[in-house]
Order: structure tokens, then sequence, then C-alpha cells
């Protein structure tokens, strides 16, 4: 009975964890979420606009971390790419902030 549950509780464990890269105590990250595929001759001309939110021990999130107000945030009509920044100190804290990079 005791090897069931270990099994159960592993399997919980494995399918509950994220597809991007978390560390268990401390994450700082950053990965891409999309490309448009928008040709972009100079990327030092792209706008670029931000959007975060934040955790407070898995209780109470707060924020607006959408592609669209990160857009709005930066002026951007045309979306070219957006990449992710995670943070995360074990339970304790987490943010995520969006940045969206355009025309």
């Amino acid at each position: 009975m005791k090897k069931i549950f270990v099994i159960l509780g592993l399997v919980f464990m494995l399918s509950t964890i994220p597809a991007n890269a978390m560390g268990l105590f401390y994450t700082d990250a950053t990965y891409p979420v999309t490309a448009t595929g928008n040709k972009v001759q100079d990327l030092s001309t792209l706008k670029k606009g931000t959007a975060n939110t934040n955790n407070i021990l898995f209780l109470v999130e707060v924020g607006d971390a959408s592609i669209d107000t990160a857009a709005k945030n930066g002026g951007i009509k045309k979306i070219s790419y957006i990449d992710i920044q995670e943070k995360s100190v074990f339970i304790f804290w987490r943010g995520i902030k969006i940045t969206v990079y355009g025309e």
C-alpha cells in the first residue's frame, strides 16, 4: 500500500512540472514564446513593451502580464517576437515579465 502512494505521488509531481525550465529553489530564466514571422531589417529599430505579474506564497497573484498589455505599454501595433522572463524564490515569490518587441 505504501508503494502505491509513493508511485502516485511521483506521478502527480512529474505531471505538474511546467514545460519551461523552473528551478525548485531559485529561477531566473528568459525564454522565447513565439515569433510572428514578421521580417525585421534592423532589430535596433524595434519598440519594446513590458507587462508583469507577481505571486506571493502561491496565495496572491497581482498584475497583468498579457501580450496585449505589453504591446500597449510599448506602443506596438505589429508584434515581431515575445520573450518571457521568469524569476522565483522557492514558494515565497514568483515574478513573470512579458516583453513584446515590434513596430
